[in-house]
């Protein structure tokens, strides 16, 4: 510092606060600097280079120190020790350059939390080498000032970490600032929505909806709405979003509408996997549904393709194609979004490796997916079709048969943009294969079902209900075209020698091979049948009137000629004959049923004039029609003359080998016939309403006969007895009466009877039928489903008749152990029947061969052959005395 006597002085009339003592480094103030200095609202000081010579009451209260301890240290040990050193060399400086100096730093205060000071000083005018300096506590200031910006960071960091994405969008729909999880949930870096429309980035389907809920918004302040959108991602796919918008335009803090928007793709994507779940589940159950009741397979597939098709964003088309019997060509089951151009043009695909996706699939048994429908070398063949139809890429899938893992069909998706599935729709089209193999193998099965129905199982020819059914409408078409026809009725002549003589096995060979010698000789569109045992019908159509007798007699002929060729059985040749007989028809008006029974009654004829040979139906044949009335009248009589006998045939269950009843069989002991099977008289029973007295009295003896055995077997209660029923007594609205009658008169319980009817019985008058078992059942009687698989109903009728059993024919059970078809045919009854609640039982048992299939396949008895034949009541009571098991 310069001298001071160098150094200005003050002028007149300028006030002076005090004197500087240079050799004492200490300021004396007058009496009025010190009350003024010690006035002041604020702390002063002056010092002389590192030396404090002056304080004021004001500083010496906010820093808590002593006046003497503030000029033996100097003020600025009052500070907290951090800042000591920058504030002293602020304060050189200032003193060095004469500069004013203006600072924060902070106070440590003796036993409390630091203060916060604001220093301005500045050289003391007229005094070299003294700064004069005021300090004021800014603590409470900085404090405010501190807290409003960790309150800024902590709003900053819930921002820039919020789950939501917070976005304020101006009043003319520009983003003003948005937060970094917008970022996370577009794909975009935040900073480039800034003064960006964000209609764009908006799914088209959702701008309208979204452009009124923010125009509704901004017209009302302080109004929400809330509003789902979606948004494209920065990958080009699509997110889901979840905002709700706040009108704060009036708000001077905001002016701008608040978007708070969160991700709910995944929670979407969840709920629209629930809801396609739930989706699936209705449409699996609708589907089994109509498998159950036996719809059409085309319409069951389409409804397969349509559950593939409806839920895709993506306008999937699918078709189903299915393997022909030879597993040689693909065949359309259902294309229900193609017109019939495209399935025309692949109908009959080859199932080989290059056949297009579906043949290929089928024959590799793999998926097979073609990206590219325009350019694959496996659809080089059907580029046109592809173009044609707007299909590029596509996949097909085959479809495998639960029983034995063949390949059964294809499940074949299309695209009209050139890709490959995707995980999901891979996943959606595997999960319906199970079905389209069900509704397949179903079909297939059924139509087994319905071929055995109506087709002999021996030699496939048509059996006497298809035989009866084509010959109706043969009627009509000669009605119609004034066409003739004839029926010819074949029994083959000295067949029950062979039989006898080489067994059931080679009687069966032979028939076979005489049904396609048959088939053979016939003119196209003449149809053989067998009606059964060794008798067969053929119907030759379109016949002239005037040589009708010719022609038929010539198909006699090739016939006869055709029998008389030896058949080789065992090595050996075998020489059989056959008689024909032969009715005509000229107009149509004949009745199916007439003509049979003119065939016959010529049939007969041909026998008595030497057998091998064939004669046609005339007048001269009606003494065997008045044959046949004397049956008739013989028949009337037949109840009072004590002609008629019950025979009883064991049921034996499968589950511990005990006889558990009996079926009754009726049988007519002819005075002069001898011992007649019902075949030979009860459909002239039935024509008559004869059956109606009949089936009474068997009732009643049948039931006097069982209430014996079961009082001389111990009571045993669980011994019942089972009974045929007719159509015609279906009809009767006495039937529950007459039974529950009967059975109380004779002291059994209703649950000791099962009343047996056969499916074609059902199926004549299923409505009349259905009424009279459930009366049946409602007394308490149990219901059996007689030579089931021979009828015309489907599996699915047991459901709507109260069946309690279902007796498999004997046709399925003969074939047990050596066909597989047969096999399956049974186990699929077998199954079906236990899921339903049905009891099965197998008729026909000859062999331990077949027993053994029955017992493995699940049928709960038997009854046969192999364990008794049908016989009289004496007969079977000393068996049933033996004890109660048989097996």
């Amino acid at each position: 510092m310069s001298d001071r006597a160098d150094a200005p002085r003050p002028a007149t009339g300028q006030a002076q606060l005090g004197t500087f003592d240079e050799s004492k480094a200490a300021f004396a103030p007058d009496r009025l600097g010190a009350v003024v200095a010690d006035a002041a609202p604020v702390g002063l000081f002056i010092a002389a280079g590192a030396s404090t010579v002056f304080v004021n009451d004001g500083l010496v209260e906010l820093t808590g120190r002593t006046r003497s301890e503030l000029l033996t240290l100097g003020w600025i040990g009052a500070l907290h020790a951090d800042d000591r050193a920058r504030v002293r060399a602020e304060l050189t400086r200032a003193a060095n350059d004469a500069s004013e100096l203006d600072l924060e730093c902070r106070l440590d205060q003796p036993g409390g939390a630091p203060h916060w000071i604001r220093v301005r000083a500045r050289a003391a005018p007229h005094e070299d080498g003294l700064l004069a300096g005021a300090v004021i506590d800014v603590t409470d200031a900085k404090t405010s000032d501190v807290g409003v910006r960790e309150r800024e960071a902590e709003l900053r960091t819930l921002l820039e970490h919020s789950f939501d994405a917070i976005t304020i969008i101006d009043a003319d729909g520009a983003v003003r600032t948005t937060s970094a999880s917008s970022g996370r949930i577009s794909g975009h870096a935040p900073q480039s929505w800034i003064g960006n429309r964000t209609a764009d980035e908006i799914h088209p389907d959702d701008r309208d909806e979204v452009s009124e809920a923010f125009r509704e918004c901004a017209q009302t302040p302080g109004s929400t709405r809330r509003v789902q959108l979606r948004i494209r991602h920065a990958d080009g796919h699509w997110v889901t979003i979840e905002a709700v918008v706040a009108n704060h335009l009036d708000d001077p803090a905001v002016r701008g509408l608040v978007v708070a928007a969160r991700d709910v793709t995944a929670q979407r994507d969840a709920e629209e996997a629930l809801r396609a779940s739930e989706r699936r589940h209705r449409d699996q159950a609708h589907i089994l549904e109509m498998i159950a009741n036996s719809e059409q397979l085309e319409d069951i597939l389409a409804e397969i393709c349509r559950m593939i098709e409806s839920p895709s964003d993506a306008e999937l088309r699918c078709t189903i194609w299915l393997v022909d019997e030879e597993a040689q060509r693909l065949h359309p089951g259902a294309a229900p979004s193609f017109p019939a151009s495209f399935v025309n043009a692949l109908d009959g695909l080859p199932v080989k490796d290059g056949a297009a996706a579906c043949g290929t699939a089928a024959a590799r048994a793999e998926t097979v997916v073609i990206r590219d429908a325009l350019d694959d070398p496996l659809t080089a063949s059907y580029v046109a079709v592809a173009r044609d139809h707007d299909v590029r890429g596509y996949w097909s899938t085959p479809v495998f048969a639960a029983t034995d893992g063949r390949v059964i069909g294809t499940f074949a998706t299309y695209l009209r943009e050139p890709r490959g599935p995707t995980p999901a729709e891979e996943s959606a089209v595997e999960s319906v294969l199970q079905l389209a193999a069900m509704a397949i193998e179903r079909h297939a099965f059924e139509n087994r079902l319905a071929h055995q129905a109506h087709h002999d199982p021996l030699t496939e020819l048509p059996n006497r209900a298809l035989f009866h059914e084509l010959l109706e409408h043969a009627l009509a078409r000669a009605q119609r075209a004034r066409t003739g026809l004839a029926v010819l009725f074949l029994d083959l002549d000295r067949f029950k020698v062979v039989n006898d003589s080489l067994g059931h096995d080679a009687g069966d060979a032979l028939l076979a091979v005489l049904a396609r010698r048959f088939e053979s000789v016939l003119r196209p569109g003449d149809v053989v049948s067998r009606f059964g045992g060794d008798e067969f019908t053929i119907l030759c159509e379109d016949l002239e009137p005037g040589t009708a007798a010719r022609q038929a007699n010539a198909v006699a002929e090739r016939l006869i000629q055709a029998v008389r060729e030896p058949v080789v059985l065992d090595g050996e040749d075998q020489f059989l004959g056959v008689s024909v007989g032969i009715a005509l028809a000229f107009d149509g008006s004949e009745r199916p049923e007439d003509l049979l029974s003119d065939a016959d009654s010529a049939m007969y004829r041909a026998k008595e004039r030497g057998r091998g040979r064939s004669e046609i139906f005339d007048e001269t044949m009606r003494a065997r029609a008045q044959h046949r009335r004397e049956i008739e009248n013989a028949l009337h009589r037949a109840v009072s003359r004590d002609e008629l006998r019950v025979f009883y045939q064991p049921i034996i269950s499968l589950h511990d080998g005990q006889c558990v009843g009996v079926e009754a069989l009726l049988r007519w002991q002819h005075p002069e016939r001898g011992l007649l099977a019902p075949r030979q008289f009860i459909t002239l029973a039935e024509e008559t309403g004869l059956i109606v007295p009949i089936g009474v009295w068997v009732l009643e003896t049948a039931c006097v006969q069982v209430a014996e055995w079961r009082r001389s077997q111990r009571n045993r209660g669980d011994f019942r007895l089972s009974v045929n029923l007719s159509g015609r007594q279906l009809q009767s609205a006495e039937l529950a009466s007459i039974v529950r009658n009967t059975l109380e008169t004779v002291g059994l319980t209703p649950d000791a009877l099962c009343v047996e009817i056969t499916e074609s019985i059902l199926m004549d008058d299923a409505d009349a039928g259905v009424g009279a078992l459930k009366a049946l059942k409602a007394i308490g009687a149990r219901v059996s489903v007689d030579d089931f698989g021979t009828g015309y109903s489907s599996l699915g009728y047991l459901r709507r008749f109260p069946v309690d059993e279902v007796k498999i024919d004997q046709s399925f059970v003969a074939e047990l152990g050596t066909d597989p078809a047969d096999s399956a045919i049974v186990a699929a009854v077998v199954n079906l029947g236990h899921a339903l609640g049905v009891s099965v039982v197998g008729e026909g048992v000859e062999t331990e061969i077949q027993l053994a299939a029955l017992r493995e396949l699940g049928a709960d008895a038997v009854q046969g052959f192999l364990f008794a034949p049908p016989q009289p009541a004496g007969d079977l009571t000393t068996r049933l005395m033996q004890g109660p098991r048989w097996i």
